[in-house]
């Protein structure tokens, strides 16, 4: 799959903000746990930022909970998985500034609606379902059915659905060397843009996944839950499953 051209300013902001939003897409697909809670932690200071509680409704239907530090739900997500385990359709909705993302798959298309915040006005478009295509917690099918190839050191592409944009962009996805105090035995990759130019604006997140039941352990990067301003956190995010 080709790479983007280089993107001025204001759209790499957008696909930061994309990638971003691949944080808490990777632990859906798994149909062994019924809770799951990742405990967000500030890099620098190891404070607690926030917490996300996955939880499974029915075989195809999962929501996500965030939660302020003092236990008060600021935003959800419900995650349907009945057409596709790879473009899920789903709807976010984050409190903290309005943000709204709905994505709903009809046929060969996907449906999107956006609102940036509660101050801006609905954007709709669709886009045609293509070979490669990712969209939010499919990612998590997605790793699981290139287990193997993943981790004999490929590096594979995906398209990843950009809301904001009504569009997908390319990012790529190989075997790396895990962070400092990751669970031992952890198999460690890192996703991030193929173009260039948003690589050097973008550190690439890092994720952590389980040998034996390939299950989601940690991530560290910029995550997919903003501020009251807008502004994406950067996040060591554990998981503990129930």
């Amino acid at each position: 799959m080709k790479g983007f051209p280089a993107l001025p300013l204001p759209t790499r902001s957008l696909v930061i903000v994309a990638l971003a939003a691949l944080c808490s897409s990777f632990s859906f697909a798994d149909d062994a746990f019924s809770k799951l809670v990742g405990s967000a932690y500030n890099i620098e200071t190891g404070a607690l930022l926030y917490r996300e509680t996955h939880q499974k409704i029915s075989k195809d239907i999962y929501k996500v909970e965030y939660s302020e530090p003092d236990g008060r739900v600021f935003a959800n997500k419900t995650i349907d998985f009945s057409k596709s385990q790879t473009t899920p359709s789903f709807s976010q909705l984050n409190k903290r500034n309005g943000e709204k993302i709905d994505v709903t798959q009809s046929g060969n298309q996907l449906q999107i609606r956006y609102q940036e915040n509660s101050n801006e006005k609905v954007e709709k478009d669709s886009v045609t379902l293509a070979q490669g295509m990712v969209v939010d917690a499919g990612f998590d099918a997605f790793v699981k059915q290139y287990w193997d190839t993943l981790i004999s050191g490929k590096e594979m592409d995906i398209e990843y659905l950009v809301p904001s944009r009504q569009s997908t962009f390319s990012f790529r996805f190989s075997q790396i060397t895990c962070v400092d105090g990751t669970k031992e035995g952890a198999m460690c990759f890192a996703l991030k843009p193929v173009s260039w130019f948003v690589r050097m604006a973008v550190d690439p997140i890092v994720v952590a996944y389980d040998p034996v039941d390939k299950r989601l352990l940690r991530f560290t990067g910029r995550t997919n839950i903003c501020d009251e301003q807008g502004k994406y956190l950067t996040a060591d995010i554990k998981y503990h499953y129930m």
